[in-house]
């Protein structure tokens, strides 16, 4: 017990011989004053409480830091450059008439048949689908989506005039037939399939042609923009100017006489702005254009931008996925709709074994929804937002790399009879015809520049040390050299001790047992 404790007194008091000359020399604030046998009791109390004091609130300062560079690692700041609007596309805008269905075609439809319980479908009307569960298409040809183009409107009928850039164009040059949600509908500036998606797309009708050099498809995303190299006319088309004479204006006839269903309570047409890579959900976010009326849409785009800083942070932290981190199976490029809609299509794809016609077809042996399916179809709408839809979309997050566009619309009504209409289409027919039919609709930019939002990281790893390093330099001298002054004084300064002490052990050993030197030698 006696040499335990000689041994312990001994190490305590070289560790208090140690620490003195530690506190004494070390760069660190007050430390000199705490353990100095110099000065009064009082004054060693008060600096070491206040060291205490100073360090503890350091701390907590320096935790702080950590814990927002944590919980808010990335900042959206606008960029200090305006972005031309001739940098991005203009626009894609789809249209759909809110008639789902000629009168003329269905009108001689027998309750009960084939053609009766697809049309109900597509005139979204709540039917019983149960006794229609083994009927198969009668050949390639018998398909819902064939049904659907059969009976609806054609582009060519419900777009009759066209303008864009002051430039009156055939409207089959710059609009394409295209499933969406509210069924045929007629979208310009998209991009072709051959760019937007791996593989071919069924029910997709291109309508531009390929006769003038105005019709060339060119690769576009947010990320890369445009190529470098690009013909004379080429889309999808950027921004032009600012004001109507620059923008898009469409003349669009309803057909009112021809009316069977509507997809809301009125007549007109639905349209929707987005960009071009976007898949469209027309049917809950379309904008309504009424007839007898002319539509204005001043465009407000924005715009993402991400710097390359910000993919070290965690994809769920950040909030936002770049193009080649993750890859979608139908889309060559993912946007958040794009990821949304093929989480639609797995989900119907498990539960009625067939994915709907508006959806892309995530599998290449999946088969459109027909009649068959009507009636699981019906059931799995009402529950689409079951657990592993939600979960699918959960990572679904927004492009790091994105445009959007914020139409702020108006419309006016068309002018009483004898004054004369501004628009040469509208001059050949009456003013009754005119407020019952048409619809005239104005897509223009208001402003030429407008500011990007760009996403960087809030502290980067040169700035936390910044902040922690002045918060310690300010509370208790902290600064690099008090780390390597610790260093020396707990483990180098006892590791050079041992080698010096083994160095003296080994040479006198060699001395006791070779004393002479010239035979140690």
């Amino acid at each position: 017990m006696t040499f335990r404790k000689e041994l312990l007194e001994k190490y305590w008091k070289s560790f208090e011989v140690k620490s003195k000359e530690f506190l004494a020399s070390t760069s660190l604030q007050g430390m000199k004053y705490i353990w100095n046998s110099y000065l009064p009791g009082w004054v060693q109390f008060y600096f070491g409480k206040i060291f205490i004091i100073s360090v503890c609130v350091a701390i907590n300062l320096a935790v702080n830091v950590f814990n927002k560079w944590q919980s808010t690692p990335v900042i959206i700041g606008f960029s200090p450059t305006m972005t031309s609007i001739q940098d991005i596309p203009f626009p894609a805008i789809t249209v759909c008439n809110m008639n789902k269905a000629k009168y003329s075609k269905v009108a001689n439809f027998r309750a009960g048949s084939l053609e009766y319980a697809m049309l109900q479908k597509t005139c979204f009307q709540d039917l019983n689908f149960t006794n229609y569960k083994s009927i198969k298409p009668r050949s390639k040809n018998d398909t819902f989506p064939n049904f659907i183009l059969n009976v609806s409107h054609k582009c060519e009928e419900m777009i009759v005039s066209c303008t864009f850039d002051q430039k009156l164009l055939p409207c089959t040059d710059i609009f394409r037939e295209f499933f969406v949600d509210e069924g045929l509908c007629c979208v310009f500036n998209f991009l072709h399939p051959y760019y937007l998606y791996k593989y071919s797309a069924p029910y997709t009708r291109d309508y531009t042609s390929s006769k003038g050099l105005s019709d060339i498809a060119v690769d576009w995303n947010p990320i890369n923009g445009y190529p470098k190299h690009l013909p004379a006319g080429y889309y999808p088309r950027r921004g032009v100017g600012t004001g109507v004479s620059n923008g898009l204006q469409i003349v669009l006839n309803g057909h009112t006489d021809d009316y069977y269903c509507s997809s809301t309570n009125g007549q007109g047409f639905k349209v929707l702005l987005y960009n071009s890579i976007d898949q469209p959900r027309l049917k809950e976010s379309g904008l309504p254009v009424m007839l007898g009326h002319e539509t204005n849409f001043r465009l407000v785009p924005s715009s993402f931008e991400a710097m390359p800083n910000i993919r070290s942070i965690d994809r769920n932290k950040r909030q936002c996925i770049f193009n080649d981190e993750q890859e979608l199976l139908f889309y060559r490029y993912y946007t958040r709709r794009n990821c949304e809609a093929e989480c639609d299509a797995q989900y119907f794809y498990r539960l009625c074994d067939c994915i709907p016609y508006h959806l892309p077809l995530v599998y290449r042996n999946a088969s459109i929804c027909h009649v068959a399916h009507f009636d699981c179809l019906d059931r799995a709408e009402l529950q689409i937002v079951d657990r592993e839809s939600a979960a699918c979309k959960e990572l679904c997050l927004a492009s790091c790399h994105d445009v959007s566009y914020f139409p702020d619309p108006f419309s006016i009504p068309f002018s009483q009879q004898g004054i004369r209409t501004t628009n040469e289409y509208l001059k050949h027919f009456s003013t009754d015809y005119i407020r019952t039919n048409l619809a005239v609709v104005n897509f223009y930019h208001n402003d030429n520049y407008f500011r990007s939002n760009v996403k960087s990281s809030y502290t980067g790893l040169t700035e936390y040390m910044s902040l922690t390093g002045g918060i310690l330099s300010l509370m208790v001298g902290f600064s690099v050299v008090f780390i390597f002054e610790l260093f020396y004084f707990l483990f180098l300064r006892y590791l050079l001790e041992y080698i010096h002490y083994w160095c003296i052990n080994r040479r006198n050993r060699v001395h006791v047992l070779y004393p002479n030197k010239t035979q140690f030698n």
